[in-house]
C-alpha cells in the first residue's frame, strides 16, 4: 500500500481452495504481478517478489502430501 494506495482493495492477499464437481481440488490466488499491473505499481519490485515467494511457499505447503 505504500507503493500504490489503490492496491488496498485487493489486500490482504487471500488463497481460495475449492473443489469442483469432479472432486478435483483447486488452489487459487491473485498473482502479485497481476496486482502490480492492475494498480500500476512502480518501484516496488522487491516487495512484489517477496509476496510472490511467500504465496508460492504457502501454496506448496498446502498441497504437499
Amino acid at each position: 500500500m505504500n507503493c500504490e494506495q489503490s492496491v488496498a482493495i485487493d489486500l490482504p492477499q487471500k488463497i481460495l481452495i475449492s473443489e469442483d464437481a469432479d472432486k478435483k481440488v483447486w488452489l487459487s490466488y491473485n498473482n502479485p504481478e497481476y496486482l502490480k499491473e492492475r494498480h500500476n505499481i512502480k518501484g516496488c519490485d522487491t516487495e512484489i517478489d517477496n509476496i510472490a515467494k511467500a504465496l508460492n511457499g504457502v501454496s506448496k505447503a498446502a498441497v504437499a502430501k
